[in-house]
């Protein structure tokens, strides 16, 4: 994911007083180990190894939607996709989703 649109995300989040680790791109180590409640992610090559070594939901993070992206992402098991710019009330229902046992 972008830098600018990784801060987009971080910024909204601390907004609403959560939480927010950032890490690079590719760090799915770290990931495993910090056991993240959800993890939003850019759409890329890595994310079908990503969806496999996590457990929490992934959320597919996007500024330039492409067609058939929604779908690719979904099938390979994302939670959700999210094109930015975020619309609060999706962001929100995405935040809802991810704290539901």
């Amino acid at each position: 994911m972008e830098n600018e649109l990784a801060d987009q995300l971080r910024n909204a989040l601390h907004h609403q007083a959560l939480p927010v680790t950032t890490e690079t791109c590719g760090d799915v180590d770290s990931l495993r180990s910090t056991s993240p409640d959800l993890v939003f992610s850019g759409f890329t090559a890595d994310l079908t190894n990503l969806l496999n070594a996590v457990t929490a939901p992934v959320v597919v993070v996007t500024r330039h939607p492409e067609p058939g992206e929604y779908l690719d992402a979904m099938d390979a098991g994302a939670a959700d996709y999210c094109a930015a710019p975020f619309e609060p009330s999706h962001l929100n229902w995405i935040l809802q989703r991810g704290r539901r046992p």
